[in-house]
């Protein structure tokens, strides 16, 4: 595992010793089953979207400031100096020094390429997500031309990279709306279920087709994966008057184990047709996981990545994250299923959402963006 020298100089952030390699710095961990502390940025895909959540993400979104191409591009250049070389051109480049798995990830939104002069080059893929009847939308927490993604395991690197990233995009771009999300070691989300069980394992065969965009996108998307985001305020008040027992019924799932109520493990297959000694469903009928299987949204699936906010005591949520490698295959006949009969939605609505095509990753001496840039 490699990292900065930046990173190696923090000290105490990882127990090894740090060797000079070919003018570059080499980390040798003593522990070689200690979970990483860095996250590559440079590979055949962005980090942030397979990476394991981290505790804390920026989530920004910006909006055109110029009609210039050649502006765009500057900036995707800038973010990448700015993450590859940690933040050492910055005067907080102390605070960003010891590992924290940090991660920028970024895309564009429906508005990007026409507003570049670029419609030409528009994915049928990236269009305003359809309205669902349930969702109660504000304008100050929707759309954007660029998204922007940061996370760490430290809250001030998060914060601190996020602005510099801000920064570096001005007067190209300006903020359309700015949120803040934390997660748990737990994986429990602010309702205490755990969430992202039924992701598919990164290794699994089924994960690649599901998240990155493959041969019926653009040349520039390919490898890259789209977002769907949507800010869902929860009626926690409400909904912890329920027993255990109810908000079980309403998510399908035990609270304690995260396990289908159908089975015994949190990873046991949601077994659709169990029925109990009187013939009831043992899922209900309205349960969210029913109603979110595969076997009922005509085989659409994502990869949740989401993020717990508060906000104040009337305004708390999930920023949810659902990554796909096409969004008409994926997230929105999944949310049109949701949208229709789903218990949870007596104790969820959503007031932001926005979809994104976020760009493959690059390789050293490229950045993030150049595919759509050298397709001009």
């Amino acid at each position: 595992m490699s990292v900065s020298r930046r990173a190696v100089l923090a000290g105490g952030a990882l127990a090894g010793t740090a060797v000079a390699v070919g003018g570059g710095v080499l980390w040798t961990q003593q522990n070689e089953d200690a979970p990483a502390q860095t996250e590559p940025f440079y590979g055949e895909h962005q980090a942030g979207i397979a990476t394991p959540a981290q505790a804390r993400a920026e989530l920004v979104a910006l909006d055109l400031r110029t009609k210039s191409p050649a502006e765009i591009e500057a900036v995707f250049r800038a973010w990448t100096d700015l993450v590859t070389s940690s933040f050492s051109q910055t005067p907080d480049a102390d605070l960003l020094a010891a590992p924290a798995r940090l991660t920028a990830t970024w895309g564009i939104g429906p508005g990007l390429l026409p507003g570049l002069g670029l419609r030409r080059m528009q994915p049928e893929g990236l269009a305003e997500l359809p309205a669902f009847s349930k969702d109660r939308l504000r304008k100050e927490v929707s759309g954007g031309d660029i998204f922007l993604q940061v996370g760490a395991d430290d809250g001030v690197a998060a914060v601190t990279a996020a602005r510099h990233l801000v920064a570096a995009a001005q007067p190209a771009l300006a903020v359309r709306w700015w949120q803040r999300g934390f997660s748990s070691a737990t994986r429990r989300n602010l309702m205490g279920q755990i969430d992202g069980t039924a992701n598919l394992a990164v290794d699994d065969p089924r994960f690649a087709q599901t998240v990155w965009a493959g041969d019926t996108q653009p040349d520039w998307l390919r490898g890259g994966s789209y977002v769907a985001l949507r800010r869902i305020r929860m009626a926690l008040p409400q909904w912890n008057t329920l027993s255990v027992e109810d908000q079980e019924a309403v998510i399908g799932r035990f609270k304690d184990s995260g396990a289908p109520l159908s089975g015994t493990a949190e990873t046991d297959a949601v077994d659709l047709s169990a029925q109990t000694a009187d013939l009831q469903l043992v899922v209900p009928a309205d349960a969210h996981v029913r109603l979110a299987n595969p076997e009922n949204t005509g085989g659409a699936r994502i990869h949740r990545r989401g993020f717990s906010y508060d906000d104040g005591p009337s305004d708390a949520g999930l920023l949810f994250m659902a990554w796909q490698a096409d969004p008409r295959t994926g997230f929105i006949p999944l949310q049109s299923r949701l949208d229709v009969g789903d218990a949870l939605n007596r104790f969820t609505v959503a007031e932001g959402s926005a979809l994104f095509a976020c760009f493959p990753g690059c390789a050293p001496g490229g950045y993030v963006g150049e595919t759509l840039f050298a397709a001009i």
